[in-house]
């Protein structure tokens, strides 16, 4: 394992799996009660536990060479890939997305977000220090604010602000996590009772589905816009619980040991940011037009194959390798000229 936690790599496998098994499936589940609770049960859990690897792995420290870092490979990745993909969503003939907008288009949302999280965290963790706050009071704050913030309608989708808000808890707890030196999958003893947990899950959103409807799992927008008024506020909090223990739970019944497609964890980013165009484009190919059962059963095989391939491919979207080394070797250059 080369000291590598390959747990980490199993669960950003799973995870963007079921990040493109949501996508895939989410033009059909105005037309299937049924797949609209299989994507609801994604939401539930998979962008939480996806943030949370996220803050797990960031450094929780700002300076020029991280800030530079997350410039380039967030900040202008995120405007490049806005605009090649609202470019190709016109050439193919999907005009609801717009080049000038504070709205980042469909589901690269979360190249925005991780920009702002990995700046606001070091900023949080030095007001916290500040006024001797530990890195768990600041978890508690996080929250509140989000739990606050749905009370405010201009925190929405403008520049995906609710979202970000919403989910940087998660953010900060996996931080916390990595600060405390806790292993998140030997949380609970046994795989036993991790998959009571899901199944527990499960069942809660098929008797309570007003709890887990997508609006309030997405984020993306007040509690008023919701319809859901004072009761925002406890259904967030009840949901920020359940969507721990499921945090928890999934990474127990992960696998410990490397297998064949482990190293396929360690390239979500490029299986992130192109499957968005194949999504659409199947879209513009009037394939969602129809529901069969053949197009659904085809649609999880389909999310395999996209995973394997797009894995597979020599690609790398971050741009800091390659801008800065640029910028270290003219640097050089220069300082062996003078």
């Amino acid at each position: 394992m080369n000291g590598r936690d390959r747990v980490y790599d199993h669960a950003k496998l799973v995870l963007i799996f079921l990040v493109v098994l949501g996508h895939i499936i989410e033009p059909f589940i105005s037309k299937s009660p049924e797949l609209e609770s299989v994507f609801n049960f994604i939401y539930l859990f998979h962008m939480p536990a996806f943030i949370f690897i996220s803050g797990y792995f960031t450094k929780g420290e700002l300076t020029l060479k991280t800030g530079l870092k997350l410039f380039w490979d967030y900040l202008v990745l995120f405007i490049l890939i806005q605009l090649v993909f609202v470019a190709v969503m016109k050439g193919i003939g999907i005009d609801q997305y717009q080049f000038l907008t504070v709205q980042p288009a469909y589901i690269y949302w979360y190249l925005f977000a991780m920009f702002v999280w990995s700046l606001l965290l070091p900023v949080v963790l030095w007001l916290g220090r500040s006024v001797k706050m530990g890195i768990g009071y600041v978890l508690l704050v996080s929250m509140l604010v989000a739990l606050g913030a749905g009370y405010i309608d201009q925190i929405g989708w403008a520049w995906s602000l609710s979202r970000i808000v919403v989910f940087f808890p998660f953010f900060v707890l996996g931080y916390y996590f990595k600060r405390r030196g806790w292993i998140i999958y030997q949380v609970f003893p046994n795989r036993g009772m991790a998959l009571v947990v899901m199944l527990a899950s499960a069942l809660m959103m098929w008797t309570w589905p007003n709890l887990f409807q997508f609006d309030l799992l997405s984020g993306a927008n007040s509690y008023f816009k919701m319809g859901l008024d004072e009761t925002g506020l406890i259904l967030r909090l009840v949901l920020y619980m359940i969507q721990c223990l499921m945090i928890m739970a999934f990474f127990t019944l992960l696998p410990r040991k490397p297998f064949v497609f482990s190293h396929l964890g360690t390239k979500t980013l490029t299986i992130y940011i192109l499957h968005g165009f194949l999504v659409k484009g199947l879209v513009a190919a009037s394939y969602f037009d129809e529901l069969t059962i053949g197009r659904v059963l085809f649609l999880p095989m389909l999310s395999v194959v996209l995973v394997m391939v797009l894995g597979r491919l020599p690609i790398r979207f971050q741009l800091s390798p390659y801008i800065l080394k640029q910028t270290n070797r003219e640097k050089k250059n220069k300082e062996k000229v003078s």
